[in-house]
């Protein structure tokens, strides 16, 4: 197997290798008594959501060298039976799981206790164990919000950050990351100096009692140079500044890496729960956003620190509005609106993910479908609008020809999930922007 060499260093260029996650088991077993505490507003019909996400994958392949799912990767990763073994006690240490349960994972197979690690074990007697007018319980749970496969890591320049998720429903998943990157065969030739973050590897050995969180959702590649992370509901400050710590002292040794992160300070509410689901950039020069967060005279514009890294010490300067910021340090981008111009259309397809699209090349992006005000938009800016159909039943159509697509997915139970295309991917390399 080729090794994979990480490398993002762009939005937008040209989509490489990406891992994404078909919702399989765990999204079966999830009943409306988990929904709260698992992060979701509603029960996904698992056979169509999986048709969808097959759709959606069929897409990046057009585009992409690879797509990856991160339980294949998982399963691989553990092949080794002493890899197993040290992920099950890494996993006991963390979450707490009985001896039964680990004993149950440890007389599996490699591939079994990967599938069971993510789908989740039921008791043997789930009647007699949870009776059902209490809270639903399981040996061990299921992990659906595996399928938003951007937030437990993320890949930033050459390197990689194992997150540290802000909720229970989570914690189990940079686990899965972090043993992915450190010993799946073609990942593990990357080492400590290319990890630019990691809250668990301290938190399994007992060295910290309470990470401080980062989501991927938040973390904004947007050149060579210039990062920008939402401090959102889900990444704290003190995280983002552990991130710009190790940033700045890569810098030190390679002049190369980036100048400068952009703190982009957000409201804590749901509806903005990610840096990506009010801003994502769709082109060299354009980007899709949320108005009211970064037009000029809103109530609501966000403060942006700017993170100097260029410096034996982290320099920090705060200014208003993003897209002004981003200008100061080079990116000019012109912002497309999602939902349009009316002010009730951006709210309701802000919520249903409208401004969460997702790069396959420069001014090729997917999103879903049931945007209509936020595709009109795209379409004005001189998107050529297309259905995921038109794509699949046209083997002849090149979406690298230079001009610019919005693919809309049909995503009627995907999009219940909370999270959209962007979401949905953790790019490992992108071609050289």
């Amino acid at each position: 197997m080729q090794p994979i060499h990480l490398s993002v260093f762009s939005e937008t260029a040209r989509l490489k290798q990406v891992v994404v996650h078909n919702p399989g088991a765990e999204v079966d077993q999830m009943v409306p008594g988990m929904m709260e505490k698992l992060l979701f507003d509603d029960i996904l019909y698992g056979d169509l959501a999986r048709q969808e996400h097959a759709q959606f994958r069929t897409v990046l392949g057009r585009v992409a060298d690879e797509v990856l799912d991160i339980q294949d990767l998982f399963i691989e990763a553990l092949k080794d039976e002493g890899v197993k073994l040290a992920f099950i006690e890494d996993l006991r240490r963390l979450v707490g799981l009985p001896d039964d349960t680990c004993n149950l994972l440890r007389d599996m197979t490699s591939a079994e206790a990967a599938r069971s690690v993510i789908g989740g074990v039921p008791w043997d007697d789930m009647p007699g164990h949870t009776p059902w007018e209490q809270e639903f319980d399981y040996r061990l749970r299921p992990i659906p919000n595996l399928l938003f496969m951007r937030d437990p890591a993320s890949v930033i320049g050459d390197g990689y950050s194992v997150n540290s998720m802000a909720t229970w429903a989570r914690e189990r998943e940079p686990l899965i990351l972090s043993y992915v990157f450190r010993h799946h065969p073609r990942l593990k030739h990357h080492t400590e100096h290319d990890k630019w973050f990691d809250q668990v590897t301290p938190l399994v050995r007992g060295e910290i009692k309470a990470p401080v969180s980062l989501e991927g959702g938040d973390v904004l590649v947007l050149d060579r140079k210039v990062l920008a992370v939402g401090c959102s509901e889900r990444t704290q400050a003190d995280a983002i500044y552990l991130l710009a710590e190790a940033l700045r002292a890569h810098r030190a040794e390679d002049e190369r890496s980036f100048d400068h992160l952009l703190m982009v300070l957000m409201p804590k509410k749901r509806s903005a729960m990610h840096l990506d689901t009010i801003f994502t950039r769709t082109s060299e020069g354009e980007c899709l956003v949320y108005p009211p967060y970064f037009v000029d005279g809103s109530r609501e514009l966000l403060n942006v620190t700017r993170i100097d890294l260029r410096h034996p010490e982290l320099r920090m300067h705060t200014s208003p509005n993003l897209l002004r910021t981003l200008k100061d340090v080079g990116i000019d981008l012109r912002p497309i609106f999602c939902g349009g111009n009316d002010p009730i259309l951006q709210q309701r397809e802000q919520w249903t993910d409208g401004a969460n699209a997702f790069c396959l090349a420069p001014g090729v992006i997917t999103s879903y479908g049931r945007n209509l005000a936020t595709a009109e938009a795209l379409d004005r800016a001189g998107y050529r609008v297309l259905t995921v159909k038109d794509v699949l039943e046209d083997a002849a159509l090149n979406l690298l020809d230079g001009n610019k697509y919005l693919i809309q997915l049909e995503a009627s139970e995907l999009s219940r999930a909370r999270g959209g295309p962007r979401c949905m991917t953790m790019p490992l390399s992108r071609a050289e922007a």
